[in-house]
C-alpha cells in the first residue's frame, strides 16, 4: 500500500537506445550501454516507480550475444530488488499481453522482486521476425525483465486496448503502437480502421500513447499528422526521431495534448539532429491530471560537434586558383584550422564521468560548387586518428545547388504551403516511380515489385547488404520451379505467356509476404552491406563504363578460345570438356554470367562451307555435347545454368551443347520459338550475356571458315604437289 500523501506517479521517459550500435568499433563499442546503465539510474535516484521505453531498444532485431548479455546484466541490475511496488495493475494482463507467452506484468509475479517495472514497445529495429513472429523483446519479456506490449497482430485493422495502472487516486491508461511501416499505418489512419478502445471514465484517467513512427514528413504518407491522434490523450511518447526534444509541446494540430520526444541517447548516424545535447526525462502525474517532465542530461554521452560550411565562406581561399594542387593545400589548411577549433569546444562537452567517451565525435559538412574543391576524406582524417573517434568519417562533401543560392523572401507558413508535395519522396516511390515507367524496357515481367522494395528497405534501415541479391535469387528460384513443375510446358513457348499464366495465380501482396518471410528467416545471416572504395583501378573503370564489351571479352578469353575442339573423336571430347571447365571458372570471376551454352551458344550452326566435314565431327562429338548438356540441365542452381529437363543439345565440334545442326538452342536451321518471341530457355539470359553470346558466336564463325579455308589450302597444295 502507498503512503497516503503520495499522490503522484514517477515515470521515467526514455527512447531509442539502440543497444549493440558501433560493437565492431573498438572506441564506440560500449556507448549505447553506458547511456542505457545511466538512464536507469537516474531513475532509481529518482525513485521512480515505472519507466516507459519508446522502442528500439535493440539496433538490430538479431542482436549478438554480446549485446544481449551487457544488456542483460543491466537489465539485471536495476530491475530486481527489494524496493516496494505501489502500482496497481486494473486491466486484464491476458489481453494487454495476450501476444506473449506470458500473459501478465512482471512485479506481479511471486518468484522474482522487482523493484523497477520497465514498459517497452518494439521499434523498427527490433521488430519481429522469424518463425513465430518474434522479437528479441519476447525474450526480455519471458525473462521478467521488461513488460513487452503494444505489439500489433492485425494489419487490417488495429484494436489498441489500455494498460490501466493507479496509484492512490491518480489513474494511468497506456497505449502502446509498436512500429508499423508508416505507409500502411497512415492508410489504416485515414480509413478510420485504428480504433482506441477506452474506460467508460477516460476524463478521469491521465491517457499516454507511446509510438515509434516518422514524425517529420518524409513523404506524402511516409509519416503520422498529429491530427491522426484522438484528443482524449494528455501525453504522446514519441519514438524513432533521434533529435532530443525531451520538454512536452503542444500539439500543432489544434488538440489538446503534447507531445514528448526523447531522442536517443546514442548518436547513431552523424547529422546536426544527433548533436542536440542528449537528454532523459522523469515524468510526474497528479491525481488532478496535471503533469510534469523533469529533464536529465546524459553524463555518459560521448562529445559530438557538427558544424556546416560553405567554402565560399573562408575568405583566404581563391577558389578560381587554376593550379589545382595548391588549391587543394589552401582548403585542406583552412579545413584543418576548422576541425581544431571544433575538437576544442568539443573538449567543453566533457562531462568527467569515467564511463564517458573522451575521443570526441566530429562532422563537418563542406558544401561545394567545383569537384576540384574535394579533398579525400580518409587522407584528410588520417591527421586526426586517435584524436577523434570517427577520422574516416569527419568530413562529409555536399554540393552546392543553384536553387539554395537564391534567397527566399518568403518566410513563416507561406514557404510550406509552396513546398510540392512530390519534393519529398521515399526511396519506396522512386523504386516505384523507375519500374512502373511507361518504357517497357524498365517494367518488371518477373520479379515482384513489392518484393524488392521490401528488400531496399531492409538494405537501408537494417544495413542488410544481400537483402536485394537474396530477393532476387529467391524470386527467380521459385519463377523457375514454377515453370519446371508445368509438365505440358514446352521449352519453346513464348515467355509471356508462361509467365501471364503464372501471374494470373500470384498477387503482388503475397510476394511481399513471401519476401518478408524469406528476409526474416532464423537461418539466413544478415551480411552488412559493403564499403565504397574511393579509387577503382583501371580495368574496373573500363567494366563500369561498358560493361558489355567487358563482360563480351571475358568470355572470348576464356570460354570461346579453348571451346574450339579442332581434334576429331576422343581429341574433341577431351577438349569440350576443358573448354566447360574453364567457362565454369571463367563466369565465376566475370561480374555477368555467361550465357548457357547448351542453349545460346551457336557456334557451328553458321557454318555450311564444308559440309561433309561438319556432319563427320558432328556424329563424333554429339554424345559428349548431349551429356554435358543433360547435366547442365539437371542442375539449376543459378540464372544462367537454368535450363527445363526437356531441352537435347545436338551437335558442336568438340565444344560442350555448341549449337550444330537441328540443336534446339538457336541456330539458323534449329528449331526455336517463332519471330518476334522469347523463348523460355533463353529468357533468364540478360541483354548484356546475349551481347556476349553473339560476340562470342561471330568470333567462332569467323575462326571455322579460317580454318575450313587453311584445310582447303593444304589440300591444293597436297595436290600440286602430286
Amino acid at each position: 500500500m502507498a503512503p497516503i500523501d503520495d499522490k503522484f506517479i514517477r515515470i521515467l521517459v526514455a527512447s531509442d537506445i539502440h543497444l549493440g550500435y558501433g560493437e565492431k568499433m573498438a572506441e564506440r563499442s560500449m556507448d549505447s550501454f553506458n547511456s542505457f546503465d545511466e538512464l536507469l539510474q537516474i531513475g532509481k535516484d529518482n525513485s521512480v516507480d515505472m519507466c516507459i521505453l519508446g522502442g528500439d531498444l535493440f539496433h538490430e532485431n538479431k542482436p549478438t550475444r554480446s549485446a544481449q548479455i551487457n544488456c542483460t546484466q543491466i537489465l539485471s541490475k536495476h530491475v530486481f530488488g527489494n524496493d516496494p511496488i505501489y502500482l496497481e495493475y486494473a486491466s486484464n494482463p491476458e489481453v494487454d499481453f495476450r501476444h506473449c507467452n506470458t500473459k501478465a506484468v512482471n512485479y506481479e509475479d511471486g518468484n522474482v522482486n522487482i523493484s523497477l517495472p520497465i514498459f517497452s514497445i518494439h521499434g523498427n529495429h527490433d521488430d519481429p521476425s522469424g518463425l513465430g513472429g518474434h522479437s528479441c523483446m519476447d525474450i526480455l519479456h519471458e525473462s521478467k525483465l521488461v513488460n513487452y506490449f503494444g505489439k500489433i497482430d492485425n494489419l487490417k485493422e488495429i484494436k489498441l486496448s489500455p494498460i490501466l495502472i493507479q496509484k492512490n487516486g491518480v489513474k494511468l491508461a497506456i497505449y502502446g503502437l509498436s512500429s508499423v511501416k508508416d505507409e500502411r499505418l497512415h492508410r489504416l489512419f485515414r480509413e478510420k480502421k485504428v480504433i482506441f478502445e477506452t474506460p467508460s471514465d477516460i476524463k478521469d484517467w491521465f491517457a499516454i500513447l507511446v509510438l515509434h513512427q516518422n514524425r517529420a514528413k518524409r513523404g506524402p504518407t511516409n509519416y503520422i499528422p498529429e491530427s491522426f491522434i484522438p484528443g482524449f490523450f494528455s501525453l504522446v511518447i514519441w519514438g524513432h526521431e533521434h533529435d532530443c526534444r525531451i520538454d512536452p509541446e503542444m500539439s500543432v494540430c489544434g488538440k489538446e495534448f503534447y507531445v514528448c520526444q526523447p531522442g536517443s541517447p546514442v548518436a547513431t548516424s552523424l547529422c546536426d539532429g544527433e548533436a542536440i545535447q542528449k537528454k532523459v526525462g522523469v515524468l510526474t502525474v497528479s491525481h488532478d491530471l496535471q503533469f510534469r517532465m523533469e529533464p536529465f542530461v546524459l553524463q555518459t554521452v560521448r562529445p559530438f560537434v557538427f558544424q556546416s560550411k560553405c567554402l565560399t565562406e573562408f575568405k583566404k581561399l581563391n577558389l578560381d586558383d587554376k593550379d589545382e594542387k595548391k588549391l587543394q593545400k589552401a582548403i585542406e589548411r583552412e579545413l584543418i584550422f576548422e576541425v581544431e577549433d571544433m575538437i576544442a569546444r568539443a573538449q567543453e562537452q566533457l562531462s568527467g564521468h569515467p564511463k564517458q567517451g573522451e575521443l570526441p565525435l566530429i562532422r563537418l559538412r563542406i558544401e561545394y560548387t567545383d569537384e576540384r574543391h574535394q579533398l579525400n576524406p580518409v587522407r584528410f582524417g588520417n591527421h586526426y586518428v586517435g584524436k577523434v573517434a570517427n577520422p574516416t568519417q569527419l568530413l562529409h562533401y555536399k554540393k552546392r545547388t543553384a536553387e539554395r543560392q537564391i534567397k527566399d523572401e518568403v518566410t513563416g507558413k507561406d514557404v510550406f504551403e509552396r513546398i510540392p508535395v512530390g519534393a519529398s519522396k521515399t526511396t519506396e516511390d522512386y523504386v516505384n516511380e523507375y519500374f512502373k515507367n511507361s518504357d517497357s524496357k524498365t517494367q518488371m515481367n518477373i520479379l515482384s515489385l513489392r518484393g524488392l522494395n521490401s528488400a531496399v528497405q531492409n538494405y537501408i534501415h537494417k544495413s542488410d547488404g544481400d537483402a536485394i541479391g537474396f530477393i532476387v535469387r529467391s524470386q527467380l528460384q521459385r519463377i523457375q520451379e514454377k515453370l519446371l513443375e508445368n509438365a505440358d510446358l514446352e521449352d519453346d513457348e513464348p515467355l509471356e505467356d508462361a509467365l501471364a499464366r503464372l501471374r494470373e495465380n500470384t498477387t503482388e501482396e503475397e510476394e511481399a509476404a513471401l519476401a518478408s518471410q524469406d528476409l526474416n528467416r532464423t537461418d539466413r545471416k544478415i551480411v552488412p552491406p559493403p564499403h565504397v572504395k574511393a579509387e577503382f583501378d583501371a580495368e574496373t573503370d573500363e567494366e563500369i563504363d561498358n560493361p558489355g564489351e567487358a563482360s563480351a571479352g571475358k568470355t572470348r578469353g576464356k570460354a570461346t578460345t579453348r571451346a574450339r575442339g579442332r581434334g576429331r573423336g576422343a581429341a574433341g571430347t577431351s577438349r569440350a570438356k576443358t573448354a566447360n571447365t574453364s567457362t565454369r571458372r571463367g563466369a565465376a570471376k566475370d561480374p555477368v554470367v555467361s550465357v548457357p551454352e547448351s542453349d545460346e551458344s551457336p557456334e557451328i550452326s553458321e557454318d555450311n562451307e564444308d559440309d561433309n566435314y561438319e556432319e563427320e565431327m558432328r556424329k563424333t562429338a554429339a554424345p559428349t555435347s548431349r551429356t554435358a548438356s543433360s547435366r547442365a540441365a539437371t542442375t539449376p542452381r543459378s540464372v544462367a545454368s537454368f535450363s527445363p529437363p526437356t531441352s537435347k543439345a545436338r551437335g558442336g565440334r568438340g565444344s560442350r551443347g555448341g549449337g550444330g545442326r537441328g540443336s534446339r538452342g538457336g541456330g539458323a536451321r534449329g528449331k526455336g520459338a517463332g519471330a518476334g518471341q522469347t523463348s523460355i530457355m533463353s529468357a533468364f539470359a540478360t541483354q548484356s550475356q546475349r551481347a556476349a553470346a553473339s560476340s562470342q558466336s561471330s568470333l567462332s564463325t569467323s575462326r571455322v571458315a579460317q580454318r575450313n579455308r587453311k584445310q582447303q589450302f593444304e589440300s591444293d597444295s597436297d595436290e600440286d604437289f602430286s
